[in-house]
């Protein structure tokens, strides 16, 4: 470290430690609000032998195909920003269609319009899809009502002494009843999150939901009256053409452009005080730096503070991970029994089986068709569900391939197959988990910061916006005032 070029550290080379890594360099931001540093030395540290974390393209019949997320909402736009900046714009696309299904009841059924995250607001919608049975109808007449307003403390949101927030299920499951929640709610909130919304919170989950409960007496009127999920009038996602891997090349080469040092396959050991800043133990040797963005799942951010910030470690160490497993499957073209129109198709956990869902990605992504081929991906893994983990790869593929075929009533031949494991990849955000994060960052020593999923948001604009956070904040204690 010298004081006229200081050194500043990122261990995690994921999406949120590439975006830290570029405002520490000085590079310009894609957040509002952020200002960088230019002419300090950066050192992006990573386990792995490539950056991008969970963000990744592969092949399966000679297609480019998603191996991770294959999209990225545009309400945070620092996803959208960051590829037009790095020259990518003009290969972002909108999902083709967007009509998507359920299996529901032993049968395919189409989701019904007016849903806000599972949650029905349409209910002559709700009552023609076929989804749930009468009874199912009957339980939301039962729940229309509540003695008081939702809280911000039930909900999540607040700080009120002696509240207790309760998961999302506990919320909606009384107004809703079971059917709605366990068809509807829990594949789509639950499973964007590989979780059950009986054990998840929905002021993380799904903050602008919560916010709109917010003294509310009933789920129904107070998201009923919420506007149309748009993006300043577009589409609501986008995805890359020739896949989001390359939003990470770009963004990895330019960060080298710039001088940025990418340590891979370097692991990150033990985080100690030292002379003027910190020592950073790695498997590459130590680095003597001012500051310090810590990007990594949380049980690794967690070791890494055990002797640093002994109560930080502890709060990160209470975040649990789920599992999950994708198959990419590649079929003759046109030989798929599938709904016109549908994108994809969601399996609630109380049908009992092992994939959660299903994009038919060539229907989604034109830019994914071949001719003779289509591709279709299947997930599989919920937190406290294990049984796709103790499946080898060939056998989880004839699992899942056996299901799509007995869901869709489909017996195409296959052509090719990729599996895809995501080990502890999913965080799981349980009731208290905002207050949690918000004391280990309280906990923190001025100069280290952490960013990633495991703060609270899975997508990619919040993992972005999370690193320029905690790089602002590195910033903001180590420059002089």
């Amino acid at each position: 470290m010298t004081e006229d070029r200081p050194t500043y550290a990122v261990v995690g080379a994921g999406v949120a430690g590439l975006a830290a890594a570029r405002l520490l360099a000085g590079l310009e931001a894609v957040s509002e609000g952020a200002t960088g540093s230019r002419g300090a030395r950066v050192v992006l540290i990573e386990a792995s032998d490539r950056p991008g974390g969970k963000v990744r393209t592969g092949e399966v019949a000679g297609v480019p195909v998603e191996l991770g997320p294959d999209q990225f909402l545009r309400r945070d736009p620092s996803a959208e920003r960051l590829a037009r900046h790095l020259g990518l714009g003009d290969r972002l696309r909108a999902p083709a269609g967007g009509t998507a299904g359920i299996y529901a009841r032993g049968e395919l059924r189409r989701l019904p319009a007016g849903l806000v995250l599972g949650v029905p607001t349409d209910l002559e919608a709700l009552a023609a899809s076929g989804i749930v049975s009468r009874e199912g109808l009957a339980a939301i007449e039962r729940g229309v009502g509540r003695a008081a307003a939702y809280s911000a403390g039930e909900l999540g949101l607040g700080d009120e002494p002696g509240a207790e927030e309760q998961a999302a299920g506990e919320l909606l499951r009384p107004q809703l009843g079971d059917e709605v929640v366990d068809y509807l709610v829990d594949p789509l909130l639950g499973g964007i999150n590989a979780g059950r919304v009986d054990s998840l919170s929905l002021a993380v989950t799904a903050p602008g939901v919560a916010r709109a409960l917010l003294g509310e007496r009933h789920v129904l009127s107070a998201l009923g009256a919420l506007p149309p999920p748009t993006a300043n009038g577009g589409p609501v996602f986008y995805g890359l053409e020739g896949g989001l891997g390359d939003l990470v090349a770009a963004a990895a080469g330019e960060l080298q452009a710039a001088g940025v040092e990418l340590w891979l396959g370097t692991a990150a050991r033990s985080l100690a005080g030292g002379p003027g800043g910190y020592l950073l133990e790695t498997s590459g040797g130590t680095l003597a730096c001012e500051g310090v963005v810590l990007a990594p799942p949380a049980g690794q951010t967690a070791r890494l503070l055990q002797e640093l910030a002994p109560a930080a470690a502890r709060l990160l160490g209470d975040v649990v991970y789920a599992d999950v497993s994708l198959v990419t499957f590649a079929f003759e073209e046109g030989a798929l029994v599938l709904p016109e129109g549908w994108t994809g198709l969601l399996v609630p956990a109380r049908e009992g089986r092992l994939m959660t869902a299903a994009t038919f990605s060539s229907r989604k992504w034109p830019w994914m068709r071949r001719p003779g081929v289509e591709l279709l991906r299947v997930s599989a893994g919920r937190f406290g569900d294990e049984r796709a983990s103790r499946l080898g790869d060939e056998e989880l593929a004839e699992v899942l391939l056996a299901e799509l075929r007995q869901v869709s009533g489909s017996s195409a031949p296959l052509l090719d197959r990729l599996v895809t494991r995501w080990r502890a990849s999913f965080p799981q955000y349980r009731p208290g988990h905002r207050a949690g994060i918000a004391r280990a960052r309280q906990a923190l020593p001025p100069g280290v910061a952490l960013a990633g999923a495991a703060l609270g948001g899975i997508g990619i604009p919040a993992c972005i916006s999370s690193g320029e956070r905690a790089a602002a904040e590195v910033l903001a204690a180590t420059r002089p005032a």
